[in-house]
């Protein structure tokens, strides 16, 4: 579709006072807080799980050691895809527009691009229990039933699902200090960022940031006070889900293959102006670790 004069008739009479809502003000860039990101030269790359040693075992007197072998994990395939927009002027609007409006275009493909980023990135979080979005285990990313190589499974959500309290957030600490790797050894992970809508944020930061027990008059502490960052999304979609962000490593990545670029020209038939921007990148998760996810009450 080509913008030609017809599209935009006012734009090409002098006398307007002002040219409004092409200007607003953005949100600072989010997903990078949370995306591990990385540069890639390959069309599609494999993370590939490994897993340490389990227990050692009693060694009776004059008996041979007992000896163990890591197994191979799980892999993590991240393919990349190219997101791409464009837009295109007749030469007859170049020349007639009174108000430099078509100058701001190339703005305003550069903040569709950057939005593009962060609903790409957190719709991973927005489809956390989906079976469409699996990560290495093949479940998907908010689950009751991750699977470790030994057999054994382990839940980053709650048992029960529900909304975002004080007692919630101490239950998620206890069941993040639990996890075990795939042979069965304790891990220390510990929860970094607190990840809510724009409907729970001033319910995330009484939490976050009251001294004693949350809506009670006694004088017990808050225990999460100053213990995590928080961060409003306004990307995640479902207003009561909160999701933590652990200090696991190769959790959430970002492999990209080149950021995003713009290139301008004049088309040589139509004489048409053309501006175009691309870029090439993956993002998931590679260890479900990386979250624990509750999807509200």
């Amino acid at each position: 579709m080509t913008w030609a004069t017809g599209s935009a008739p006012e734009l090409l009479w002098p006398g307007g006072h002002a040219i409004w809502g092409d200007n607003y003000k953005d949100w600072e860039p989010l997903w990078e807080k949370i995306w591990q990101k990385e540069t890639t030269k390959l069309a599609f790359d494999k993370e590939q799980g490994l897993t340490g040693l389990g227990l050692a075992g009693i060694k009776g007197q004059g008996a041979p050691i007992t000896y163990q072998d890591p197994f191979q994990g799980f892999q993590k395939e991240y393919v990349q895809l190219t997101y791409a927009m464009g837009t295109s002027v007749t030469a007859e609007m170049v020349f007639h527009e009174q108000y430099n409006y078509i100058n701001k275009l190339p703005r305003m493909l550069a903040r569709s691009m950057r939005q593009t980023e962060e609903t790409v990135h957190w719709n991973h979080i927005n489809n956390a229990t989906s079976a469409s979005f699996t990560g290495a285990d093949g479940v998907a990313l908010s689950s009751a039933s991750h699977v470790l190589v030994n057999g054994a499974t382990y839940a980053n959500q709650p048992t029960t699902a529900s909304d975002l309290t004080q007692a919630a957030l101490e239950q998620a600490f206890i069941d993040i200090s639990n996890y075990v790797d795939d042979q069965g050894l304790r891990i220390n992970l510990k929860p970094v960022w607190l990840v809510v809508s724009t409907s729970d944020r001033f319910n995330a930061e009484r939490i976050l940031e009251t001294k004693y027990a949350v809506g009670s008059a006694d004088n017990d502490i808050n225990p999460i006070e100053g213990k995590l960052k928080l961060l409003v999304v306004p990307w995640i979609t479902d207003t009561d889900q909160w999701t933590l962000v652990t200090d696991v490593d190769n959790g959430f990545k970002s492999l990209w293959a080149w950021e995003s670029k713009m290139d301008r020209d004049n088309d040589f038939n139509t004489k048409n102006l053309m501006m175009t921007c691309d870029m090439r990148f993956s993002s998931g998760w590679t260890d479900p670790h990386c979250a624990y996810i509750s999807a509200g009450a």
